[in-house]
């Protein structure tokens, strides 16, 4: 068997990076005996075609697979959009999707789903784990900036700067420079270091208004580094951790389309932050061991699904 993953490589973030894991974890556990793996933009018709992509661009630029498994960051097609006009040319033949979340999101674009496979995180995360005592940071966050401020990144920044918590940031924000902020640029870290840095934290901070999964949450819980997350889809289907609040969706403009959005108050996403840090030692140490046994389960249910992706 030849296998190419097709994604939009070099753009949207973390797309490219969910079809290297594929390719890793094919390449490692070997469910079929497979000749080829390539990740490549287009379709290869000698090959078995896995497309890792987002949903809504997926149709609307028709590309072709034989099994998709996309997510979506809650993007919504305008009017002019005929979305069965191009389902119709049988764009695959199997399609699987990211959270529950994005199988309701499929139902109400009438995009047909086969079921759920979450994302995969990269295995050198389980070798880590956050020591109390020993966290360098109080605050750890991962994200690429985006034009509409997705992650609401410019809300963490002026956090940091206001409470003055020790903070790591992975992200292409601009960010002043300041004693207690460290900042890498988004993309341009490994795994390793990614691992040890959240395992040097003791608290993620992900305040995004809509996720089509949410990778950063599920590897910061596998250290056990604990997320304070916004209340909304899809991280809060598997997230351990602390809530902050979320109003009802909502719907925005961003990447060209509508966007599904949940709304909340800067106010109190800062009284979260400021409870969190106040949090008892024992108190962190029950919730990072629920964090790290959720994300094991999570990771196996992923691992044993992943063999669906070669069946047809």
């Amino acid at each position: 068997m030849k296998v190419n993953i097709r994604t939009c490589i070099g753009s949207f973030g973390s797309l490219p990076y969910c079809a290297e894991l594929l390719k890793l974890w094919l390449l490692k556990t070997k469910p079929k005996p497979i000749e080829e793996i390539t990740i490549t933009k287009d379709y290869k018709p000698t090959h078995l075609n896995i497309l890792v992509d987002e949903t809504l661009t997926s149709v609307l630029y028709e590309r072709k697979a034989d099994i998709w498994w996309t997510d979506s960051p809650g993007m919504l097609p305008l009017s002019y959009h005929k979305l069965q006009e191009h389902l119709d040319k049988g764009l695959f033949k199997k399609h699987y999707v990211t959270s529950e979340f994005m199988v309701e999101y499929c139902k109400r674009l009438n995009i047909p789903v086969d079921g759920v496979i979450y994302r995969l995180i990269h295995p050198v995360h389980f070798n880590y784990c956050t020591n109390y005592d020993k966290a360098t940071y109080d605050i750890i966050t991962i994200g690429k900036h985006c034009i509409c401020d997705r992650k609401r990144l410019a809300l963490q920044r002026e956090l940091a700067l206001k409470l003055g918590f020790k903070y790591c940031l992975i992200s292409d924000i601009w960010t002043p420079n300041r004693p207690n902020i460290t900042k890498y640029d988004f993309g341009s870290i490994t795994d390793e270091l990614k691992a040890r840095l959240l395992s040097q934290s003791r608290f993620l901070l992900w305040t995004s208004f809509v996720e089509g999964f949410g990778m950063p949450v599920l590897e910061a819980m596998a250290v056990g580094c604990v997320p304070i997350y916004t209340d909304c889809p899809a991280h809060n289907e598997f997230a351990e951790g602390i809530k902050i609040p979320t109003e009802k969706e909502s719907i925005g403009f961003c990447y060209g389309v509508k966007v599904i959005k949940y709304g909340i108050n800067p106010k109190v996403v800062e009284e979260v932050v400021k409870q969190a840090l106040d949090m008892p030692k024992e108190e962190w140490q029950n919730l990072s061991e629920k964090c790290k046994e959720k994300a094991i389960e999570i990771h196996n249910e992923t691992i044993e699904k992943i063999p669906k992706l070669l069946e047809v």
